[in-house]
């Protein structure tokens, strides 16, 4: 690896280092050279987009680069000489270094790219669909791949926004093989290829040679992203929503293109082949197999009209027809094995062919026909302005509100949102103990960093007190040399020689011992004199002085004496001195003595004793000095004695000293020793706790991992007992039929990582659970059987003759058993079916209820009981149950529910349980009798159905006697007047002319042409409670419904009804003037009686 500096020119100053390596692909005179950048030449600009603008700003380098990103020389920038590289023939113009957006296989940086521009944006967008924010998964898509993008660009490398995956030009398996097989593969490729067979189950490596994997890896994605949001708004079942699926199917079927066809198989296909066990011993490489056509076979194929002729290496041909292939590719080459098909990539036509069915032949995401109201079901205001209160996007709350009711009821949600969140608060406890451990882990990194920061620090002071104990032990060293020469001189002053003078070594200090605690040290020890004191005895005032002292003050007390004497003398002298001389001569001879005496003579004779005496006192003074100076003499003996003792002590206690020093040198030494051992053992601990690969597994990262691993699935186990928690709010609000009862709020996780969400949301459960006990109040139950008969004729008519028919049950029927009832919603439902089946034939039908609703209020609207229906308005009164389309299927039909074991407590709800009374239903039977063209076959005849029953198990609430009197005035309103023809009420009645009047139709049959019917009415023919009101009523409409041979008996009136044979019209208006009674005889002029069969359908009104 070299490093270049690049400096500015005028300056001089470097302003940029960069690293690159080269690398030679042959040897000798071929050999080349070719420049690689190692490092990343824009990761200060990225980081400039990132901070100035956006995430987007960042991911759209690569597509839409400005100049500052495109490709350019590396040294482009002044920093080179005139003349560019001047590069040498072993350099050629392809390997010069250059500035650019790294993303090849070899690049030192181009693993950063990818996950920049590539992974990070693939990831975000997986996990934000996974969470079902498919909106926001869609817009990180669009980072990598926009098929919405309608720039000028090329298609298809105009929707793809990652540099990488722009190249579109996809290599075949068979050139990747052919490639391999020749003389000289490409590098690359042959790498790529060995990676596949080393590494078979790392998808990464294989697409990292092969990044076109890459480019179906997020198609895919995107498919599911948008096959998913899909599903989500078709699951929602309403109108607009499903609008809004739709757009998502087509989007992803615009993707698709056309679906695939498969290669019809031909005669040479089928010959027998090899296996791979008897191909396996033939070749020992890829390039053996391709030249011996062992791994390929050869085979052309040339185009014809309706066909392909193939040839195959033997130049045999055969030709096959093509008839609704339209998509296929023959390859040059086709593999022994031949390529199976991507059952995964395939699938994706049929989801999107089944979603795209369903939504345009009105059927739900389950394949069931029903109706869509006009309008959607209003929002609840109040909700709104929670969720934003809470922080909470209104989109993601208001989609859970079309949802379908859960499958099972509130009491077992409640138990598994009770036990999920218990998992949340586990995982809270547990995301707690995990933060507490990142932080006593960080504290225990910081503690660890300080610590050794600290003995880092403290090193020099360690290793100054080691150095303080070396200076101090040699201070006491010279000391010790100090006090022995003092010695040596006090004893040779005290007449020893110097020979004879032994100072004793001290042994050095063995650490060892120190080490084992088990120091056993004698220091030597010298001699000491004895110093021998003379005190006198008998000194004045009890002075202690030496023998010396006392003989020096005893001789100057005796000198005092003699001096004082000698004075006294000298002054009677010179007393006598004063006397006048006495001289006497005597000469005899004239020689003679002259004698003179006198005061002088006295007093120099008196003078000479003085002297004499002071020659006492002198000599006295002499002993007082000479005892004196043995007194100092046997005092500095003394002394020098005490002073060689003190030396010799000295020196002994210097032994000590000294062996302290030494000892504390070996302390210290040992500390400074301890203490770099200390900073290895910091400096081991630190990697012990950061070190990724050799330190501790529980170390910051790990714990940091937990976090995040802990925090998420905290999220999800919450989200997930968020949903139950919802689910089981919505089954409260369903079963006690209460919307404004709501306890579970948006703002559990708010605040401290949420950790306390699990124990916010439990308390409401609990409240909700409570709420439910007290609030669950018993309903009345009652049993309904409903005719279809009695409510809707035409539709019994439009069963027996195509095996279908749609009917709408309404309020008024319940009304009649119990007025001012309200809230009546079912909890069973069961079907009988009369009929004539033979034996073993089981009565199957499917029943479906579409649409139903519920009067939720007991008021009265301006004193009316009806639906008050106004376009765009919905009544407050009635709510329409938006619960999935529910069937069951039946085996018997006398009282089949369709369900093995009715039990009123199961665990999930029963079959249309809590859907409104008031509702729409389908009944289908197995087959259609009136599909001549292509005949259904059915199992009995469907003309023996006499009526339809459903058994209605439902539950009621007391809504008050103004209600109930609401309700009879109301039916006696639609009795009188059938104002709004919308309700289907209890007052026509299907009669069978060949059943209920076998005499006129046999009279009428009888008759040779066209006669008058006369159908003979009576009161019995009518339900009791229409007694009172039939003597004075009068048929409104009387429908007669044929069954024919095919014979055309006037203009059809069943017109939505295309049944071949059967026709219906009204004969009662204008062609009755004055229209009868209902118990009364109504006479049909000139009706034929070429008729199989024969319906009468009365509408009547009481006046």
């Amino acid at each position: 690896m070299l490093e270049k500096k690049i400096t500015n020119r005028a300056s001089g100053a470097i302003t940029q280092k960069v690293n690159f390596v080269f690398a030679t692909s042959q040897t000798g005179a071929d050999a080349r050279v070719k420049f690689q950048t190692h490092f990343h030449p824009f990761a200060d600009q990225l980081a400039r987009r990132l901070a100035k603008g956006s995430i987007r700003s960042v991911l759209s380098v690569d597509d839409n680069p400005d100049a500052s990103f495109l490709p350019q020389p590396l040294f482009d920038d002044g920093s080179l000489p005139p003349g560019g590289y001047q590069c040498t023939s072993l350099v050629p113009e392809e390997s010069w270094p250059i500035k650019d957006l790294d993303f090849s296989n070899g690049g030192a940086y181009s693993v950063y790219n990818w996950e920049l521009f590539f992974h990070i944006p693939i990831a975000i967008a997986v996990h934000l669909s996974r969470q079902q924010r498919f909106e926001e998964a869609q817009h990180w898509f669009h980072y990598v791949f926009d098929p919405t993008d309608e720039s000028g660009a090329e298609a298809p490398e105009r929707f793809w926004k990652a540099k990488p995956l722009k190249n579109t030009e996809l290599d075949t398996i068979v050139d990747i093989v052919e490639e391999l097989g020749g003389k000289s593969p490409n590098p690359d490729t042959l790498a790529a290829f060995n990676a596949w067979i080393d590494n078979p189950f790392r998808p990464h490596v294989v697409a990292r040679k092969r990044p076109y994997a890459y480019n179906y890896k997020v198609v895919m994605a995107y498919l599911d992203n948008l096959i998913a949001w899909g599903d989500y708004l078709f699951r929602e079942d309403t109108g607009e929503s499903i609008n809004e699926a739709m757009q998502m199917y087509v989007m992803a079927a615009n993707i698709l293109g056309e679906h695939p066809q498969a290669i019809p198989q031909d005669e040479l296909a089928r010959k027998k082949g090899k296996t791979y066990n008897e191909l396996l011993g033939q070749v020992e490489s890829y390039s053996e197999a391709v030249e011996n056509g062992i791994c390929y076979q050869p085979q052309f194929a040339k185009r014809q009209k309706s066909g392909y002729t193939i040839i195959d290496a033997s130049g045999n041909e055969s030709f096959y027809e093509v008839k609704q292939y339209r998509l296929f590719r023959i390859l040059s080459f086709a593999p022994y094995f031949c390529l199976a098909k991507n059952d995964q990539i395939l699938e994706y036509w049929d989801v999107v062919a089944d979603r795209l069915f369903k939504i345009r032949n009105s059927l739900n995401i389950k394949g069931i026909f029903r109706q869509l109201p006009l309008f959607e079901p209003p929002i609840d205001p109040a909700l709104l302005v929670r969720a934003t209160a809470a922080g909470i996007d209104i989109g993601s709350v208001v989609a859970g509100l079309n949802q379908p009711l859960p499958l099972i009821r509130f009491r077992l949600l409640l138990q598994k949102a009770i036990e999920i969140t218990q998992e949340v608060k586990s995982f809270g406890d547990k995301l707690l103990a995990t933060l507490e451990k990142k932080d006593n882990e960080s504290l225990a990194i910081l503690r660890a960093k300080h610590e050794r920061s600290v003995l880092k620090m403290s090193e020099s002071v360690a290793y100054g007190q080691w150095q303080e104990t070396i200076k101090v032990r040699e201070g006491i060293e010279r000391s010790f040399e100090n006090a022995v020469r003092r010695y040596a001189y006090y004893e040779r002053l005290l007449g020893r020689k110097e020979r004879e003078i032994d100072i004793p070594e001290l042994k050095e200090l063995d650490s060892s011992e120190l080490s084992r605690m088990k120091l056993e040290l004698n220091e030597p020890a010298l001699p000491t004199r004895s110093i021998e004191i003379n005190l006198a005895k008998n000194v004045e005032d009890d002075r202690k002085v030496s023998r010396y002292e006392a003989t020096e003050l005893e001789k100057r007390k005796a000198a005092y004496k003699f001096r004082r004497q000698a004075g006294q003398e000298d002054l009677v002298a010179s007393g006598l001195s004063m006397i006048p001389d006495f001289a006497t001569a005597e000469a005899p001879n004239g020689m003679g003595v002259m004698t003179n005496i006198g005061g002088v003579h006295f007093a120099n004779a008196l003078s000479f004793l003085a002297d004499a005496t002071r020659m006492a006192a002198d000599e006295k003074t002499f002993e007082a000095d000479k005892a004196s100076i043995m007194g100092r003499y046997e005092r500095r003996e003394q002394d020098w004695a005490l002073q060689s003792n003190l030396a010799a002590g000295e020196i002994t206690q210097t032994y000590k000293q000294l062996r302290a020093a030494q000892i504390r040198e070996a302390v210290a030494k040992r500390d400074w020793d301890n203490h770099k051992k200390k900073i290895e053992n910091a400096e081991e601990i630190d990697r012990f706790l950061t070190d990724e690969r050799k330190g501790k597994l529980t170390n910051l990262d790990f714990y940091t991992w937990m976090r995040r691993e802990v925090q998420g699935l905290h999220s999800q186990c919450f989200d997930f007992a968020f949903d139950i928690a919802k689910k089981a709010e919505r089954t409260f609000q369903h079963e006690l039929g209460n919307s404004d009862e709501t306890f579970i709020k948006y703002d559990y996780t708010s605040g401290k990582e949420g950790l306390l969400a699990g124990d916010k949301l439990m308390l409401d459960l609990k409240r909700m659970e409570m709420a439910y006990h007290d609030l669950n109040e018993r309903e009345y139950e009652l049993t309904k059987h409903v005719s279809l008969l009695q409510i809707d004729p035409l539709a019994l008519v439009r069963l027996r003759s195509t095996g279908r028919c749609e009917f709408s049950v309404p309020e008024e029927i319940f009304d009649f058993d119990g007025p001012g009832h309200y809230f009546r919603r079912i909890k069973s439902v069961a079907v009988s079916i009369p009929c004539v089946a033979g034996p073993y034939v089981g009565v199957n039908c499917r029943l479906t209820l579409q649409k139903s609703r519920i009067r939720t209020s007991p008021l009265l609207t301006d004193n009316q009981y009806g639906e008050i229906i106004e376009p765009g308005n919905e009544d407050p009164r009635f709510h329409t149950y938006r619960g999935a389309v529910q069937s069951i299927v039946t085996s018997t039909a006398q009282g089949d529910s369709g369900l093995f074991d009715t039990q009123l407590n199961d665990e999930r709800y029963l079959p249309f349980e809590g859907s409104g009374v008031i509702g729409t239903w389908q009944l289908k039977l197995p087959g259609d009798p009136s599909n001549t063209n292509e005949p259904e076959p059915t199992q009995f005849d469907y003309n023996t159905i006499s009526d339809v029953i459903l058994h209605i198990r439902y539950t009621a609430r007391e809504g008050g006697d103004r209600l109930g009197q609401g309700a009879i005035g109301h039916l006696r309103d639609l009795i009188h007047g059938l104002d709004d023809p919308r309700k289907k009420v209890p007052v026509t009645r299907l009669l069978s002319v060949r059943h209920e009047f076998p005499t006129a139709w046999a009279a009428h049959k009888a008759a040779e042409t066209d006669a008058d019917l006369t159908l003979p009415l009576k009161a019995e023919h009518y339900p009791f409670w229409s007694q009172r009101w039939i003597q004075n009523a009068r048929v409104r409409e009387l429908i007669l419904i044929a069954k024919t041979d095919g014979k055309t008996l006037g203009t059809p009136f069943l017109r939505n009804v295309p049944v071949k044979g059967l026709w219906g019209y009204s004969v009662v208006s204008p062609e009755m003037s004055d229209p009868p009674a209902p118990a009364d005889d109504i006479t049909i002029p000139s009706l034929t009686n070429s008729m199989d069969d024969l319906w009468a359908l009365v509408t009547w009104t009481a006046e």
